[in-house]
């Protein structure tokens, strides 16, 4: 039975040196990409350390263990990597952009676009209704009483949805 700290670091640091390349091999081969690997394996080590439950007082191989939460750790990531890249082509279909190489201001395009794509990311997190009015108001430029005939709602809930939208898009772009 493992009492004292030094023996847990020890213990821990003798699983690190064992499994560690194994892992970030893994992840490599699951995620193609040695940063992301080097991420991953730092991770599944952070929470090894963090549930020491699992391994202090255990003399049972952990490799099966190692690599389900390996693979767990890199499938979340190659989830997330298809959602941002989801959510950057419906940026584009929804905004699609005049080419840049005919534009005098480069650069003030290039913010203009991640301006627009950090919108339009942001927009998600409200709710729908509340996207859908500002949406048709500040991208497709229809009137607040259209959109309150097309809703089938009160030109007031109209004009207070947008406020409350940009009220949270002021407050996001305040912290950046």
């Amino acid at each position: 039975m493992i009492d004292n700290n030094n023996q847990v670091e020890n213990k821990f640091s003798a699983l690190f040196l064992e499994n560690y390349s194994k892992i970030r091999k893994y992840a490599y081969r699951l995620l193609k990409s040695e940063y992301d690997a080097e991420d991953v394996a730092q991770d599944v080590f952070v929470k090894l350390w963090e549930q020491q439950e699992i391994w202090v007082n255990n003399e049972r191989k952990l490799d099966s263990y190692l690599l389900v939460m390996t693979k767990n750790i890199a499938l979340n990531i190659l989830k997330h990597q298809r959602i941002k890249q989801e959510y950057q082509e419906r940026f584009v279909q929804e905004f699609p952009f005049y080419e840049l190489a005919n534009n005098d201001n480069f650069w003030a395009d290039i913010y203009h676009r991640e301006m627009l794509q950090n919108i339009y990311i942001l927009l998600e997190t409200v709710p729908e209704r509340r996207r859908s009015i500002f949406k048709l108001s500040r991208f497709r430029g229809v009137s607040h009483k259209e959109i309150a005939c097309k809703m089938n709602i009160s030109v007031h809930t109209v004009e207070r949805q947008i406020y409350l939208t940009q009220l949270k898009l002021r407050e996001v772009f305040l912290l950046i």
